[in-house]
């Protein structure tokens, strides 16, 4: 692990601590994908950011992968139905091992990764996750508020796909500095129809606190 990355989550820990009280238990972290920062130059052009939060993962239906061990949905590769098929049992217990089992696998947050510099979810309770992002300098330096709300959406809304909990929290850091903190509940987000909000609306309604100064390195 790089000096980088091991001082941006001893800081996303640290920021974690300070606004919950109690620092996260290591066992019930999953550090899903972790990398330096990109350098754009060497790196292909990202996908429209405008658009991120419109999109999110398919939902898993654990009811359904719990009665049947082979695909029934015509979407979802075999193999990767054989591993939720393993877990399902647990998940709708509310198992948290079995949700960060899960994550680790399937990593969800995969095709999110170009757009952060490092990204943890942790496990607060059966019903919570709790994710803290770590975001690319370059993209806060274009549209801060749209990008963080934005990216905080799509986490969410992910994650809600992937796992049958409640709450999503999501923290953006840097530095040591929370930058956003907001908390997204399933039953609000049902409602919505992304294709047709403001990502910074939208996470201001949610109560989401994102102060200005602290952008800037």
């Amino acid at each position: 692990m790089s000096d980088l990355r091991r001082s941006l989550l001893k800081g996303m820990s640290g920021i974690v601590a300070d606004l919950y009280g109690e620092p996260v238990p290591a066992a019930r972290t999953a550090t899903l994908k972790s990398a330096d920062a990109p350098v754009p130059a060497r790196q292909p052009a990202l996908p429209p950011f405008c658009k991120l939060w419109k999109t999110a993962d398919e939902t898993i239906d654990w009811t359904d992968i719990l009665v049947s061990p082979t695909p029934t949905d015509g979407l979802t590769p075999p193999d990767k139905w054989t591993l939720y098929h393993q877990h399902a049992a647990n998940v709708l217990k509310g198992d948290m091992t079995a949700y960060l089992a899960v994550l680790q696998s399937a990593n969800p947050m995969e095709d999110l990764m170009p757009y952060v510099t490092a990204l943890d979810v942790a496990t607060v309770d059966a019903d919570v996750l709790r994710v803290t992002f770590v975001p690319r300098q370059d993209l806060l330096e274009k549209e801060a508020d749209q990008y963080l709300c934005g990216m905080a959406l799509r986490i969410a809304r992910d994650l809600f796909a992937a796992l049958p909990v409640l709450q999503v929290d999501v923290i953006a850091a840097q530095e040591e500095q929370s930058l956003l903190t907001v908390s997204f509940t399933r039953s609000a987000m049902n409602k919505v129809r992304f294709a047709f909000i403001d990502p910074v609306d939208f996470v201001e309604k949610c109560g989401g606190v994102f102060p200005q100064e602290k952008y800037e390195a």
